[in-house]
């Protein structure tokens, strides 16, 4: 079931929303070669938690970290471990912030440079995707606007079709599910003080993942790099309100 948030619950998803979107921001100059994921794990841990919130991912349906953190053809859910970073690697993280009760959700593609062109390219449409998706997320529109938003900003990029976006509050993952390639059944209508996770997964090349139900890493199975982008996003009767926008990013560029 759908869910609309109370104003309690929005004034709780902002400051839930604000801390996700201040870790990724601290956590990106950490992303250097030679540091792990682990390492970048419990950074995250003990800023989230100095700020007064909780990560939301750790422990979740058994997962042991507190943020996915995926490298390369890594896609989504991956688990950080203790191999070094390397030049040219593309990372995302992935992380849900608790902030008493309620949750944002938000990822990030970090690109330790030099990266082959196509990586960049990569990265760069499927963030621009991510925001035609939220230009799409207005009270009317329905969650099948927002699908064909994504899509059609992809570029000939490849779509990981089986993860989503998807309403996110209570709970990590809450209804609607919003698939990133259009389909026609997906017509419920977005309405004022819904929250949603829009987030965009593209790969180059075939998009075919190595997935096992009831196992945590996922990634392509021909080798090719994937970009993961994604924000927690507030319908209101104007424009929609980026719940876990960060500092660095420039809200010029979002052209909604």
């Amino acid at each position: 079931m759908i869910t609309i948030k109370s104003d309690s619950d929005v004034e709780l998803m902002r400051k839930s929303g604000k801390i996700c979107a201040d870790t990724l921001s601290y956590l990106v100059p950490l992303c250097q070669p030679g540091i792990t994921g682990l390492q970048i794990d419990k950074w995250a841990e003990e800023f989230i938690n100095d700020h007064g919130a909780t990560a939301s991912c750790k422990n979740y349906k058994g997962f042991p970290a507190n943020l996915c953190l995926s490298v390369n053809s890594g896609a989504v859910h991956n688990i950080p471990n203790n191999e070094p970073f390397k030049l040219g690697d593309c990372l995302k993280l992935d992380l849900v912030v608790d902030y008493n009760g309620l949750k944002t959700d938000s990822a990030i593609t970090v690109l330790l440079e030099p990266v082959k062109p196509e990586v960049r390219m990569l990265s760069e449409t499927t963030y621009k995707a991510m925001l035609a998706g939220v230009e799409a997320a207005k009270e009317g529109q329905k969650v099948l606007d927002i699908s064909k938003a994504i899509f059609g900003a992809r570029n000939g990029l490849s779509v990981i079709a089986e993860f989503c976006g998807h309403g996110v509050g209570r709970n990590i993952h809450e209804s609607p599910q919003i698939s990133n390639i259009p389909r026609d059944k997906d017509t419920s209508l977005l309405v004022s003080s819904m929250v949603v996770a829009i987030e965009p997964i593209f790969c180059l090349g075939d998009p075919n993942i190595y997935y096992k139900e009831g196992t945590w890493p996922t990634y392509t199975l021909d080798g090719n790099f994937v970009a993961h982008w994604e924000h927690s996003v507030l319908i209101t009767k104007d424009r929609p309100e980026i719940l876990t926008l960060r500092r660095d990013e420039q809200w010029q560029l979002l052209k909604i």
